[in-house]
């Protein structure tokens, strides 16, 4: 049974899938109830964080999973407006991850610059809280309450298991590591966020198991993929060196099979500029770039082997399957 069955739709409501454009407008509605509601200064903080890089704030909004949720809940055959508060709560969650992430890696980011580490630190356990109560919002747009329990059960599982996944990451800089550990790495800790992603969407609209477990089939390959292309682009000498990948040699595929190890130590900033640079064209001419493409191409062909199936089984993928044909369309 789908939502759609199960209950009437609100006024103005419609089945299909939306444009993108239309999709983020109405999660930017709930995310500014949500963001209203803590203290000032963590309000303040959230809405700089989710105004940069594309989030949802920004002026021109690129984020990839709440798209994800919205399409994977209207391919299922419910009411995409249904699975907004999931989408707003895994953007808060992917948020306060990225922030984690920055701390980490020891990036200093706008936000970090302007309100100092500690302050972004708790902002971003602001918003993974928050998240948790977002999920739970669904009901609000008729979700049955059962329904919005198991979904902030798998919201916070598959946090975890990325989290998890990305802890293994840093801890691997500290030992040496195979292409195939790199891959693996790069596995656990994005398979989780696309799975989760296209769970939350497939949930809303349909209780059969089997559609919800071919959408998180699809999803999991979609998440490595993206992971294996921003892994490639993160490291190509033509692109702006905000990350720190090379630099700190982080056991991404290019880095590792390339053998790279991370920047020498004391050196000065020029020396450095001019290390990366170099170490970044060594990367790129040895097949460092290429690996990472080729496995990237295979985890979109099973992504289309898991739509294949949903198809067969009477789902409508093709928006989903755009999200294959450009990665970066909407930043992962």
């Amino acid at each position: 049974m789908t939502l759609n069955q199960a209950q009437t739709p609100q006024v103005g409501w419609s089945v299909g899938c939306p444009e993108d454009g239309e999709a983020y407008r109405a999660c930017v509605e709930r995310l500014d109830r949500l963001l209203g509601e803590p203290g000032p200064l963590i309000s303040e903080i959230a809405r700089f964080i989710l105004a940069g890089d594309g989030h949802l704030l920004s002026g021109e909004p690129a984020t990839l999973w709440p798209i994800v949720v919205i399409r994977s809940c209207a391919s299922a055959g419910g009411d995409w407006h249904a699975a907004l508060w999931p989408a707003v709560a895994l953007e808060c969650a992917m948020t306060a991850a990225d922030v984690f992430d920055d701390l980490a890696d020891g990036e200093s980011t706008d936000a970090i610059q302007h309100f100092g580490s500690g302050a972004v630190l708790t902002t971003a356990l602001g918003l993974m809280t928050l998240a948790s109560s977002a999920v739970l919002r669904a009901t609000d747009d008729g979700v049955p309450e059962q329904v919005a329990i198991r979904l902030g059960r798998l919201l916070g599982d598959g946090i975890a298991a990325a989290a998890d996944g990305q802890a293994r990451g840093l801890v691997a800089r500290l030992s040496s590591t195979s292409v195939v550990d790199a891959y693996q790495l790069s596995a656990s800790k994005s398979g989780p966020l696309g799975e989760l992603a296209t769970r939350l969407g497939a949930m809303v609209a349909t209780a059969d198991s089997e559609s919800v477990n071919g959408y998180a089939r699809f999803g999991w390959h979609l998440g490595v993929y993206c992971q294996l292309i921003n892994d490639a682009l993160d490291v190509l000498p033509d692109r702006p060196m905000k990350k720190r990948d090379v630099r700190d040699g982080s056991p991404t595929v290019p880095i590792v099979f390339t053998g790279s190890s991370g920047a020498p130590t004391r050196v000065d900033n020029d020396d450095l500029v001019a290390w990366e640079l170099a170490e970044r064209r060594r990367i790129a001419d040895e097949g460092g770039v290429a690996v990472a493409e080729v496995l990237a191409i295979a985890e979109r062909i099973r992504a289309e082997e898991a739509l294949d199936a949903l198809d067969r089984a009477g789902h409508r993928t093709d928006e989903l399957r755009k999200l294959l044909v450009v990665p970066n369309q909407n930043r992962c």
